[in-house]
């Protein structure tokens, strides 16, 4: 379907974008809130208009699921599901008036709980300090599976459209996950935020695949392939933090540090400095639209550049509840049920 995009690939407005790299307040929701905010204030203050955070910022990255077996695990995951952070909460209101406030786009990562259950997720939150999309990790890596479960459907629909352009979001390897990245091509993405936890250089063990620089690499290749501006925001861990999260002793760590944030152009070029890896900061880029218009005269991957008379995916959006009722009238006399409950509880659906 033909698509035109406003602002175009062609807008030569400037503005100021943002990548975090900070650690978070170990499995503390509070704590995580309020340091989210401060975050915002000072990227705001600095001119940035988007500002994208780590994965799982609220409440952290739960390393300690790969280092260490169940047992010791179960009373930190105990802790964690409790400072997670519900969509529809009084954390996450605080959260989006900070972001009107700023009048920035604010990409959150946090580990959402959802009933009994926990995800990897992210909301992105527009200007006006609404949340315009929130989606959640197709599919938990490795031992996350110990923690999370998978995202709905519908978390691939991960694109929005902003004044400023379209932004999308991606978690951790979710940048090789080669159906989704082709779907989010498809989306048109002009800016994306890759959140990350933290990542370490190869010690020696364990896969080369989960180091910093494979991790670097991959986020990279997304804003070439996507020809669109990557903000890539990343977690660090200090050797108080890999104490508390019983990690310090893990040989695939080398802590303090995990840090690796960056921000890549259109064409994959790396715009700013790195900080050190166990320095919590901000990285900020000044970038207009107009650079991913001469990159995509080179190759557009679903416009020039793509065969869909050769190779193309099906894709299925919808999201299945486990619970499906057979008639409308069942099925609303059961949702009138739910909201006499929730409305007892005090909870909301989203």
């Amino acid at each position: 379907m033909p698509i035109t995009l406003n602002p175009s690939n062609s807008d030569t407005r400037v503005f100021k974008v943002a990548a975090v790299q900070a650690e978070p307040v170990w499995l503390d929701l509070k704590g995580s809130v309020d340091k989210t905010i401060a975050i915002i204030q000072e990227a705001s203050a600095a001119g940035a208009k988007i500002i994208g955070f780590p994965e799982v910022f609220i409440p952290g990255y739960p390393w300690t699921i790969w280092a260490n077996d169940f047992t010791t695990c179960q009373p930190i995951l105990k802790e964690y599901q409790a400072n997670a952070l519900a969509v529809h909460s009084p954390e996450m209101e605080s959260i989006c008036l900070a972001a009107k406030n700023a009048s920035a786009t604010v990409v959150l990562g946090f580990a959402e709980r959802d009933g009994g259950s926990l995800y990897i997720s992210q909301v992105t939150i527009t200007a006006d300090g609404k949340i315009a999309n929130h989606r959640q990790k197709i599919k938990a890596t490795g031992y996350e599976k110990v923690v999370f479960g998978d995202g709905k459907a519908q978390t691939i629909h991960n694109v929005i459209q902003t004044d400023l352009g379209r932004v999308g979001s991606l978690s951790c390897w979710e940048h090789i996950q080669p159906f989704l990245k082709c779907h989010f091509y498809a989306q048109h993405p002009q800016i994306f935020v890759g959140s990350w936890p933290p990542a370490f250089p190869h010690q020696g063990q364990g896969p080369y695949s989960i180091s910093s620089d494979a991790c670097r690499s991959m986020a990279q290749v997304v804003a070439i392939e996507g020809g669109c501006y990557g903000i890539i925001s990343t977690q660090v861990m200090s050797q108080a933090g890999a104490e508390k999260m019983k990690v310090a002793d893990f040989p695939w760590l080398s802590v303090p540090g995990g840090g690796f944030a960056c921000i890549y152009g259109p064409d994959g070029r790396t715009l700013t400095k790195p900080l050190d890896s166990s320095a919590e900061g901000i990285l900020y880029a000044d970038i207009s639209l107009d650079k991913i218009g001469e990159t995509k005269m080179i190759a557009d991957m679903t416009g020039n550049y793509s065969r869909p008379d050769l190779f193309r995916i099906v894709v299925n959006g919808r999201n299945k509840d486990m619970v499906e009722y057979e008639d409308d009238e069942e099925l609303e006399a059961a949702a009138a049920h739910n909201r006499e409950i929730d409305n007892a509880g005090g909870s909301k659906t989203f």
